[in-house]
């Protein structure tokens, strides 16, 4: 009769069979996305408060309330890569994000930007209604060379005017609209309000753990990943901001769910819908608690209608 073998044992051969202090990466290609006509979705719309503009003829300009859009592109041939993680094959598409201004005059490129999303639609009053919907998207190669060494960068305009428009086509003869097909977002949709925000908008943008960064003289320094939150944070209107009161004037970050986890309740937590939470913000609050804001476990975007309509804008 076989020894049964111990725990230790077991452990012992496991040990021998996979090494879990390896860490397993994936790596990505960094090739921009390719230039020309493509499909895709509107996927990000984060208000990042106001933020310093670059001098313009040698003078400063007062800092810009600015925005932060992405868009997935989903053209299966283009822009749908297949990569493997420890034997299970996933899916990522392509993304293009851009930081702007927000700015409603006509010559703006904000605006410029938002005519071509809406396409002559009236009903559509502010740009985060139209998170999830689809575009034809045309994506702009910019070569810069500097030091012997090529870079290209991605654009979504060209000379000031974006090439996004409606995802059909007009047959001019037939006066007929045909459908150009665009699969689903991959991404999980996201919106942050910087007037109104809520736990859970905030909580989404969280992006957790540290990068190492080489120092000149080669010491290397740990620097949290959290690049968003704290670039937020770093607006020069978030004191006495919406979003300062939602975070009990603390703007100290976490750097990983474990710290989060590690801040105890003051009393049980309900579930919570995004309609629930806008609802409490926007009711007068009382002595904030300083509590650290939370990192977001992993979970599927909200529906993008039910979230923008508990904030009151569809």
């Amino acid at each position: 009769m076989t020894k049964a073998l111990s725990i230790a044992e077991l452990a012992a051969i496991a040990a021998e069979q996979e090494d879990q202090t390896v860490e397993q990466t994936v790596s990505f290609d960094n090739e921009p996305p390719p230039a020309g006509a493509t499909v895709g979705r509107f996927i990000e719309y984060i208000e990042i408060g106001k933020q310093k503009q670059p001098d313009y003829n040698g003078k400063p300009k007062p800092d810009a309330e600015c925005v932060r859009l992405t868009f997935e592109l989903l053209h299966p041939k283009k822009n749908i890569h297949e990569y493997e993680v420890e034997g299970e094959k996933r899916v990522r598409a392509d993304r293009v994000s851009i930081r702007i201004s927000k700015k409603m005059s006509d010559k703006a490129k904000f605006k410029k930007l938002f005519n071509a999303m809406t396409y002559g639609r009236d009903s559509i009053k502010h740009m985060a209604q139209m998170l999830g919907e689809a575009f034809i998207i045309t994506i702009y190669h910019n070569v810069v060379e500097a030091e012997g060494k090529k870079r290209t960068y991605v654009n979504l305009d060209q000379d000031g005017q974006y090439g996004i428009r409606a995802p059909f086509i007009i047959d001019p003869l037939e006066e007929t609209k045909k459908d150009v097909p665009v699969g689903d977002p991959i991404s999980p949709l996201r919106l942050f309000l910087f007037n109104n925000p809520t736990k859970e908008t905030w909580d989404s943008l969280f992006i957790d753990g540290t990068r190492e960064v080489k120092k000149d003289g080669g010491a290397v320094e740990h620097v949290s990943k959290n690049w968003l939150q704290e670039l937020i944070l770093d607006a020069s209107n978030y004191s006495g901001s919406a979003l300062e009161a939602l975070l009990g004037g603390v703007a100290e970050l976490p750097t990983s769910e474990e710290e989060v986890a590690e801040q105890p309740e003051e009393k049980p937590v309900e579930k919570k819908t995004v309609a629930t939470v806008a609802k409490a913000a926007a009711k007068p609050a009382g002595k904030p608690a300083a509590a650290k804001p939370s990192a977001p476990a992993a979970k599927k975007a909200a529906p993008a209608d039910d979230a923008l309509a508990a904030l009151g804008l569809v």
